[in-house]
């Protein structure tokens, strides 16, 4: 017997309503309001996990924070000692200080692990025995397993006079009593990986980051050959990765593919006068190196806080232009002059794209100071430039095990503080309209003072310093470059934002 077209379509009522969807579903698709999904797209880390099984890390037989010097271990122990193997649940760590606890016994330590990934306790997690000032006590849990090697530093609260009167060693090479040491890390996982793109909407470009450090040579080989991990340079060993999303990396180079960014405002303290010269000028200048104002002199007039303009043209033939403008403890007095024509510190056209931080020069700062200083600073800026995207950086951390700075209140507990005021205010400014973003260079610094460079800053700048920094310190800037990944990666997504409001618009007249 014969079957009709019309008699199919009634035995297959799933195959006609497809049949009607399909011209709507492709309108929809053409305008953009549907986005179909990839079919390459993996969502989620498979069954296998997101790294290679008992890979093992080359173990650093030197000081972390100073690779060509050796270790000199101070009145510090752990006890009971640190366990060989431990699980991914959580364990207490217990610090004991055999000195005197008015100068040498710290209220905290720095604990890092390093292995398939970099983990550090967070500041919450460590507490000093109110009962005993010489013990103090640190909740540990590393989320992922693996081999990992264990260091730990006294954490100072002020800077201690007998060290500086009276050891025969420079604080760098002060860790504690049985560090660095080997340990295992078994368990299941305590986190979740997805392998979608970072978007504007996710919580990493717009409040606290949740990411850590993942070694390239760890990751399984469907992951290290994919788009976010391959794309950073070779050398680099560990690379900054949240868990909720994966980003590649990125240069100012990244300007090339933009549209709507016509103008880049940097303007903040030194730390990020040297992420503007040592990674973005010399990418987008001619020269390949950090020439004309960015040649560094070690003079403040005339480099530190000087004003720094450069016109970068694209292979399309546009104009981009950057800025970088030094501000200080005193922010909002900076700010008048930047559209002054007749000032040292004017601003040439008007910015599409703010980058912004005001770092350690508000460490002395009461919480309050800073929290008023932040906002007036912030709205102040969004008032003279009101059309512009706003990229608030964290502050970063400091690595006193490297350089002490308490002394100037450039403490871990104080920057950790300001921080979480400096979210609340960006949250408030957005509730206004205001449009802001967030990168969070402090947990990105956090873990990594092996990639700092006096233990403030986070890129080499000198000359001279790269005469013997690169050796103490290989991995110096690594951090400084994910901070710029998240920086250029808002960037680039609002311009395509832009690009598809202006075509939205366009269509509609």
């Amino acid at each position: 017997m014969t079957t009709t077209p019309a008699i199919m379509i009634r035995r297959s009522p799933v195959r006609f309503l497809l049949l009607l969807l399909i011209p709507v579903i492709y309108l929809l698709h053409s305008h953009e309001q549907l986005q179909l999904p990839s079919l390459k797209r993996v969502k989620f880390v498979g069954e296998s996990g997101l790294f290679r099984k008992d890979i093992q890390q080359a173990p650093l037989t030197n000081n972390l924070v100073a690779q060509n010097e050796g270790i000199s271990r101070g009145p510090w122990i752990l006890d009971p000692p640190l366990p060989p193997k431990f699980t991914t649940d959580e364990i207490t760590l217990r610090f004991k200080c055999l000195w005197n606890p008015d100068d040498l016994c710290p209220k905290r330590y720095i604990v890092v692990l390093r292995g398939p990934t970099i983990y550090s306790p967070p500041l919450g997690a460590i507490k000093q025995d109110l009962s005993d000032p010489t013990v103090v006590t640190i909740k540990v849990q590393v989320p992922e397993p693996g081999h990992y090697e264990l260091f730990a530093w006294p954490d100072f609260e002020a800077c201690p006079k007998y060290w500086r009167d009276n050891m025969k060693y420079p604080m760098n090479r002060g860790q504690v009593m049985g560090t660095p040491a080997r340990i295992t890390v078994t368990g299941s996982p305590k986190v979740v990986d997805s392998l979608e793109p970072c978007t504007l909407d996710n919580t990493e470009a717009n409040g606290r980051s949740h990411g850590r450090w993942i070694a390239k040579n760890a990751l399984q080989t469907e992951y290290r050959a994919s788009d976010w991990a391959s794309s950073f340079p070779e050398k680099q060993e560990y690379i900054y990765q949240p868990y909720k999303c994966k980003r590649p990396h990125y240069t100012a180079k990244i300007l090339d593919d933009t549209k709507t960014v016509s103008h880049i405002l940097f303007i903040g303290d030194s730390v990020l006068r040297g992420a503007f010269c040592s990674q973005i000028w010399p990418a987008l200048s001619e020269s390949g190196i950090a020439d004309g104002p960015c040649k560094f002199i070690n003079d403040a007039a005339l480099y530190h806080a000087a004003p720094k303009d450069m016109e970068y043209k694209t292979p399309d033939g546009r104009n981009v232009k950057l800025s970088f403008r030094f501000v200080d403890d005193h922010p909002v007095e900076k700010l008048p002059k930047l559209k002054d024509a007749a000032s040292y510190e004017h601003v040439p056209g008007t910015p599409t794209h703010i980058v912004t931080n005001l770092g350690l020069w508000l460490a002395p700062f009461t919480i309050s100071q800073y929290e008023s200083t932040v906002k007036s600073f912030l709205e102040g800026l969004h008032e003279l430039y009101p059309a512009a995207t706003m990229i608030w950086r964290t502050t970063t951390d400091v690595a006193p095990m490297i350089q002490c700075f308490s002394d100037k209140g450039m403490t871990r507990s104080t920057i950790f503080e300001q921080r979480e005021v400096s979210f609340d205010i960006v949250e408030e400014m957005k509730q206004k309209g205001v449009k802001m973003f967030v990168v969070d260079a402090y947990t990105m610094t956090a873990t990594r003072p092996d990639t700092a460079n006096d233990g403030r800053h986070w890129v080499i700048e000198s000359p001279d310093e790269m005469k013997w920094l690169p050796t103490s310190r290989p991995a110096a800037a690594d951090a400084e470059r994910a901070v710029l990944d998240g920086v250029f990666d808002i960037i680039a997504q609002d311009d395509r934002m832009q690009r598809r409001k202006l075509k939205e618009e366009t269509e509609a007249e």
